[in-house]
């Protein structure tokens, strides 16, 4: 495990990174983690190396698995169980190549955070990741924003957020009314089809 007491985020307040595929939501079981790994399932299907984060506001109690980085505000983990019941366990049984875990507890900390993963794999990996503050980090190749179906959110950060996506996913429970094959990637660039 490596220790990081002041780190200073390189990372500009407009942050480009292509090769993100970001997933948000209005809230807990609208889909996202779903549809990652749908996604996953999709790009290996493709034969491209994919990595998979998850993104938590808080910290849990129970301590991570394989824990590589610890902050007195941030931990990051990689997930190695697979036949875990966790998100993140989710994600790495789907495909993905390596699976973090971040928790974090400020927006200063998520910034250190995603520094820190995003220059442990090189520029060749497609990143599938699901968290809302990363956005306004980061400009993603693609940022899908998911709700359920009739759902209309009236949070102060679905409001922030929903103009930001270049779609809008609805969610009825078991489908989706968007598809993995929408996603079009050229130059290991997410983009819409």
């Amino acid at each position: 495990m490596l220790e990081f007491e002041n780190i200073e985020s390189p990372l500009p307040a407009n942050f480009v990174m292509p090769n993100l595929l970001l997933l948000a939501g209005a809230g807990q079981n609208v889909g996202k983690t779903s549809f990652g790994v749908a996604c996953i399932q999709y790009l290996k299907r493709l034969n491209y190396k994919v990595n998979a984060l998850k993104i938590t506001p808080h910290f849990h109690s129970k301590n991570p698995v394989y824990l590589i980085v610890q902050e007195k505000n941030f931990q990051i983990s990689l997930e190695k169980d697979i036949n875990g019941s966790k998100d993140s366990s989710r994600l790495l049984r789907a495909g993905a190549d390596e699976v973090f875990f971040v928790q974090t507890k400020s927006d200063q900390a998520l910034t250190k955070a995603f520094n820190l993963v995003s220059t442990m794999a090189d520029k060749q990996v497609l990143w599938i990741c699901e968290s809302g503050g990363l956005r306004e980090i980061v400009e993603p190749g693609l940022f899908l924003y998911f709700k359920m179906k009739d759902q209309f959110p009236i949070k102060a950060s679905a409001q922030r957020l929903m103009p930001l996506a270049n779609r809008i996913v609805a969610f009825d429970g078991i489908n989706f009314d968007f598809s993995p094959e929408e996603i079009q990637i050229q130059n290991h660039r997410f983009s819409l089809k």
